[in-house]
């Protein structure tokens, strides 16, 4: 964490989570990483020193939960497709690399406590959301999964891709 701020994001002005995030991620050198529980409003991008954070949350005058997004170092940009279609549980960005065209897939899916229903509902749209996808590219699925495995219901599934 940097020097000065809280290890508690809750504590951390939103304005503010995008600077941390940046520190730890050129800590980290992580290139793009997918990021969850943004509970940013409506959909943006952000410049900060070395990376940049595009987001799909929920609309302005909705509760503030669920929020995907990516932080792609900046010096990436020139290489990839900004966002322009999502949910705040499922955004995609595409990257140009020297192999050819790869696709990220944000996903934030319902806890374990959700609904049935919302359940279906999500993975029919994440499969749908994949579908739409060429499949003669790389898909990388990145997140958040709320899976669960056994009756450790304390351990979930986080996937993330440090390098391109």
């Amino acid at each position: 964490m940097m020097p000065g701020l809280s290890d508690d994001l809750q504590m951390i002005d939103d304005k503010r989570k995008t600077a941390v995030i940046d520190a730890e991620l050129t800590r980290l050198q992580v290139d793009i990483a997918a990021l969850q529980e943004t509970r940013l409003a409506n959909d943006g991008s952000l410049q900060e020193q070395q990376y940049t954070f595009f987001w799909k949350g929920k609309a302005q005058d909705e509760r503030r939960e669920y929020g995907v997004g990516f932080a792609v170092k900046t010096s990436l940009l020139p290489m990839i497709e900004p966002p322009t279609d999502g949910t705040e549980r499922l955004l995609s960005l595409r990257l140009n690399s020297r192999n050819g065209p790869v696709n990220f897939v944000a996903v934030y899916a319902p806890t374990l406590n959700s609904s049935p229903e919302a359940k279906d509902q999500f993975y029919s749209e994440l499969d749908r959301f994949i579908g739409q996808l060429p499949q003669t590219e790389d898909i990388y699925l990145l997140g958040d999964f709320n899976a669960r495995v056994g009756t450790d219901h304390d351990a979930g599934l986080h996937v993330l891709v440090t390098t391109v």
